[in-house]
């Protein structure tokens, strides 16, 4: 178990991979900031993310497909993820296997709780995982 909880965010949007360090910066977190998923494999390898933070309009990406495919990935498919996202849509419509769905703009208090609670419930159900 390492000693800081890592974030991944992946955002296009610089205002929010320069927001969300600011935001976790003083609470025992690591943050990595990507903008694309390129290379995002063995980003993952190496970083070991507890909880990713991803946004759903992603450039030409599309995060619910992104959502799922991480999810695929054996040493994935236990980390909790947190969709971003500015439009209004419907969470049961999502159907990519995420954690939660926040909505743009956020409120900071409100992201930083479910961030250490899901964090908190992935590390009760998996003690054993390097997370």
């Amino acid at each position: 178990m390492h000693l800081f909880k890592h974030l991944l965010l992946i955002d296009d949007d610089e205002s929010i991979r320069e927001m969300i360090p600011f935001i976790f910066d003083q609470a025992n977190y690591l943050i990595k900031t990507i903008a694309d998923i390129c290379a995002i494999e063995t980003l993952i390898i190496e970083f070991k993310p507890d909880l990713i933070l991803l946004d759903i309009m992603l450039g030409a990406e599309d995060g619910r497909e992104v959502c799922r495919n991480l999810k695929r990935m054996p040493a994935l498919a236990h980390v909790p993820v947190i969709l971003l996202s500015a439009a209004i849509i419907n969470e049961e419509d999502l159907d990519c296997d995420h954690d939660l769905l926040i909505t743009k703009p956020f409120d900071i208090v409100y992201l930083e709780s479910m961030v250490e609670k899901l964090i908190f419930e992935h590390q009760e159900r998996s003690p054993n995982l390097s997370s």
